[in-house]
């Protein structure tokens, strides 16, 4: 059957709001703008136009796959993080709004510095280190390092998205293992934080679609953490900075785990509900 475009939309809707979707209108546009390659206004503009048959059935199973549960961003492709739009694929953690905080502070700390090194432990879809580049011309190189070859090639896409490939270096290493010998101004890290108890209790639309090992860490949901502090002491010049996005209740054990491995200047940053979720500390040695 041939449909319009606010008819497919229409249909989409309603299959989307009865599976419980809170933002279903926005949704299944933003199927239907991804498949069509327009925008909004194009779209409303346009409304009476007909589908095309294939356009139709890959609109439809989009709607299908987000009714069942599965993240908008993997059916998209997109993902939207400090105001950019990121390229997401499968396999990869969705860029979480908290981890905003995160760049906003480094922002904040680094203002006035020049010529910024900084390595993006965890990085995933590279969501940290190309929204500092974007922001601030004063990072000069940024190094890229996750276990994941999916992470580290949906983290070249928006290297070349954002012409940001000439100041990275991307490495496929678990932790620093294949990190070369330098020194850095800045480590910055968003590692999995969840604890196994704590990952039985995620939505499914977590569990069954994100890549459980960039959540999961063992003793608590520290032993990321705890392993890249003291890994990153070898990697930090002297007055360096580390910033860790941390979980709900974990900023006091990871201010501790900082300071017996001897950094100083510890301070957290809270997010938009007031939620401590950023640990940073300064290295001196």
């Amino acid at each position: 059957m041939v449909s319009s475009i606010s008819n497919a939309l229409q249909k989409g809707e309603q299959i989307l709001k009865s599976a419980g979707i809170k933002n279903y209108k926005i949704e299944a546009r933003e199927i239907l703008e991804n498949l069509l390659k327009m925008s909004f206004e194009e779209i409303f503009i346009q409304k009476d136009m007909f589908l095309k048959k294939q356009i139709k059935e890959l609109f439809f199973k989009g709607i299908y796959r987000r009714k069942i549960g599965e993240p908008i961003q993997y059916i998209t492709k997109i993902s939207h993080f400090y105001s950019r739009v990121l390229h997401i694929s499968k396999g990869v953690l969705i860029p979480r709004p908290e981890t905003e905080i995160l760049v906003e502070k480094v922002l904040e700390v680094f203002a006035k510095k020049k010529n910024i090194s900084c390595l993006d432990m965890c990085s995933g879809s590279g969501c940290i280190g190309v929204s500092l580049m974007l922001e601030n011309s004063n990072f000069k190189q940024v190094v890229f390092v996750d276990k994941s070859k999916k992470a580290i090639d949906c983290c070249r896409k928006n290297l070349q998205t954002y012409n940001l490939l000439s100041k990275s270096n991307l490495i496929l290493s678990t932790f620093f293992t294949k990190i070369p010998d330098r020194k850095f101004d800045l480590i910055c890290c968003n590692p999995p934080y969840v604890s196994k108890n704590q990952y039985l209790s995620l939505e499914n639309t977590v569990k069954l679609y994100e890549p459980k090992n960039a959540l999961v860490s063992d003793n608590g949901g520290y032993s990321h953490i705890k392993k890249i502090a003291k890994e990153s002491t070898n990697y930090l010049k002297k007055d360096a900075k580390i910033f860790f996005e941390v979980g709900i209740g974990q900023a006091k054990q990871a201010k501790e785990i900082l300071f017996n491995l001897g950094y100083s200047d510890l301070v957290t940053y809270n997010d938009l509900n007031n939620i401590e979720r950023i640990v940073a500390g300064k290295w001196k040695n």
